[in-house]
């Protein structure tokens, strides 16, 4: 797996001076290391549609085998925002790696035994052409490789099927890489391990399964942008790599198609860029507006992934005749497929979804599926995140039903505002054309899903079963479990309310009555890749410890949190023990929805505060606001399991605010104890 430059095919800018080209973005090209020629792929043997996106087809219980190759171009340092920071210095000579994101796999770092990589962020790959590294010390990411890494990536017997997916995560140059383009997709198993038609038994077919990447892509006309660091010259078609919300305005003007892109605009009156002439391109599996035709008579199960760096999606599919947008079931999130019990209230479906879905009733609901379906008509997705929906035309009453002569439909995405914060374009994406079939649907109502929310849960399942690789230890020092009934308590803000780019978390322990414990609390810092935050062993006989946490957002935009190497769900601790909801896991129920990324809400600072924090602050409370209620911001509250063994982060995948900072160090352990329970119960 090469990361290189290339030319994008699908993707042909017109300059103001009437040349036309293809933008050079950064991609993975692949071939089989039987063709490898050193670190080359031959000529024929590597991927074709490397920008739109490489998928890694695996099974359960495949090991993972990359010879990982950096030949990506070195950078003009001013047009490197965080070149400048702290640890910052390597940056311009691009050096990158790879995580393979939402897969639940080991961190593992190399030994003497064994030099390979796991799923493990704490390492860069350098380009030797750009030019040696140099030692910065505490500040350095973790090792530094000359050219290639090596990965290993052992997929567990018990991993969820679904959709993933793969990217760099170099801290302060993520944002550039993903937004050229580093990004691939990697499904385990197959959907009709999960997803059957209410008619029959047989497993949705694969062939009617249909992948979709989204990326974006900021192509600038010649002149002089201002970066972070100073102004520069950029040439036609040169990629603007750090993304600037305001290159186009939020609406179409009058008259204006958006298909596939929108324009650049003049900022310079607001002491902005000038990005006429430039364009915005919003592509599917790197393809500009393309037409999809969906002739298959039980519809299709789209596979979506947001591999944006920093946008996020408000999608809607459209009926071209009616202009209402389609029903859609939700079939899984976040590569793990769904399971709810038919007696889940509209309420806690609401909730499990979050701001993620506009969840309706579903038209009717078969008594004999597995599951209650889940049918939503509108999706945000921030960026990193997967969802796949059961796409088939249904009438203006939401019933399945032959499509007429001709239907066909626009998959949008609206203006999104991300609180006080950005503001994403509308763009049409895409056409749909819904074809006649002389099939009857073998699918009359619903999708039959046996999620992996259920199976995650039982004995064998991912997050009930021992790690089979864990050994008894001694734990380190500092390193233990919460207490009964205390929780983990994350800030999302800034460290300095001055400076509204220094993104941070802050920490500290609740116990059982929800106050702070003394000399638990770590104030709203920088990422520091030295200092884990966190620390904590597995449960007895390496069982998956369960452990509650609490999002707190402090700013008035957005963020997203993720966590590698596992999977969390949305609780309410009033909720029943028979609801997928409840704070505590029962087997029996499953755990409804998984997810690995979250959009978090706004705060809200009251009357009494709001010019300060508006004008004084960035638009970000402090925490001594919240705690005193003059910024009012309801914690989010997550059951999370812990199965795998290593060192890895959690952060907003917003990747602006990750390169800023705003990312921590997390450290899982075995347990010194060697018997106990095969399922722990929540910390």
């Amino acid at each position: 797996m090469i990361a290189r430059a290339k030319p994008i095919p699908g993707i042909v800018y017109t300059a103001p001076s009437g040349v036309a080209l293809n933008p050079a973005g950064w991609v993975y090209e692949v071939c089989e290391r039987a063709f490898a020629q050193g670190d080359v792929c031959p000529a024929g043997s590597a991927t074709v549609a490397d920008y739109g996106g490489v998928r890694l087809a695996l099974q359960k219980g495949d090991v993972l085998k990359i010879r990982f190759v950096n030949h990506l171009p070195k950078l003009d340092p001013v047009k490197v925002t965080h070149s400048a920071d702290m640890g910052g210095a390597n940056l311009p000579l691009n050096p990158t790696n790879l995580h393979t994101h939402g897969l639940i796999v080991e961190p593992r770092a190399p030994t003497p035994q064994d030099p390979t990589f796991g799923d493990f962020v704490f390492v860069t790959a350098f380009n030797p052409a750009n030019g040696q590294p140099v030692s910065q010390g505490l500040h350095d990411h973790g090792q530094m490789i000359s050219g290639a890494i090596d990965y290993r990536i052992e997929i567990p017997n018990n991993h969820p099927s679904g959709l993933f997916w793969f990217h760099p995560h170099v801290h302060g140059l993520a944002l550039n890489q993903v937004s050229s383009g580093l990004a691939g997709i990697i499904t385990i198993g197959d959907v009709g391990d999960y997803a059957r038609s209410d008619g029959v038994g047989a497993g949705f077919p694969g062939g009617h399964v249909r992948h979709l990447i989204l990326k974006d892509l900021q192509v600038l006309a010649a002149g002089k942008i201002a970066f972070e660091n100073g102004s520069a010259n950029v040439a036609d078609g040169e990629v603007l790599n750090q993304q600037d919300p305001d290159f186009c305005a939020q609406a179409p003007s009058p008259n204006e198609l958006r298909q596939g892109s929108c324009p650049g605009v003049d900022l310079t009156a607001d002491d902005g860029n000038n990005y006429s002439g430039g364009k915005w391109y919003f592509t599917i599996n790197g393809v500009q507006y393309p037409k999809i035709r969906t002739a298959s008579p039980d519809g299709e199960i789209w596979r979506l992934t947001n591999a944006s760096g920093s946008l996020s999606y408000r999608l809607q599919l459209v009926d071209d005749a009616t202009k209402q947008p389609l029903i859609m079931q939700l079939a899984a999130i976040d590569g793990v497929s769904v399971f709810l019990p038919q007696d889940t209230s509209m309420e806690s479906v609401v909730h499990l979804a979050g701001a993620k879905f506009k969840v309706v009733r579903c038209p009717t609901n078969p008594p004999a599926i597995a599951s209650q379906p889940v049918c939503v008509t509108e999706l945000v997705m921030m960026p990193s995140s997967r969802a796949e929906l059961w796409v088939t035309y249904r009438n203006a009453l939401g019933q399945i039903v032959r499509p007429p002569k001709g239907a066909s439909a626009t998959l949008k995405m609206l203006g999104l505002t991300m609180g006080s914060g950005d503001m994403w374009p509308a763009v049409d994406l895409a056409k749909v054309l819904f074809e006649d079939s002389h099939n009857l649907f073998e699918a009359h109502a619903a999708i039959n899903v046996a999620g992996d929310a259920y199976r995650a849960a039982q004995p064998g399942g991912v997050f009930a079963s021992p790690t089979p690789y864990a050994r008894p230890a001694p734990l380190p020092a500092g390193c233990k479990a919460l207490p009964p009934g205390h929780r983990r308590r994350i800030f999302f803000g800034i460290e300095d309310l001055n400076n509204g780019d220094s993104f941070g978390l802050g920490y500290e322990e609740v116990d059982e009555r929800g106050a702070p414990v003394p000399g638990t609390q770590l104030p709203v810092t920088r990422f520091d890749p030295m200092k884990p935050t966190i620390c904590l062993p597995l449960g007895p006989g390496q069982t998956p410890v369960h452990e509650t946490w609490e999002l707190v957002q402090l700013s008035t935009e957005n963020h997203n949190f993720h966590i590698h190497q596992t999977k969390f769900r949305s609780i309410l601790m009033s909720a029943p023990a028979s609801s997928p909801a409840s704070n505590k896991p029962d087997p029996h129920v499953g755990f409804g929805l998984l997810e690995d990324n979250l959009p978090l809400g706004v705060a809200a600072p009251n009357a009494s505060i709001n010019d300060q924090v508006m004008n004084d602050q960035n638009g970000v409370c402090s925490v001594d606001q919240w705690r005193n209620g003059s910024c009012a911001s309801p914690t989010v509250t997550l059951d999370i399991p812990f199965s795998q063994v290593g060192e890895f982060v959690y952060h907003c995948h917003i990747l602006e605010h990750e390169d800023g900072g705003m990312m921590a160090k997390i450290k899982v352990v075995p347990s010194p104890d060697a018997g106990g329970p095969k399922f722990a119960g929540p910390k």
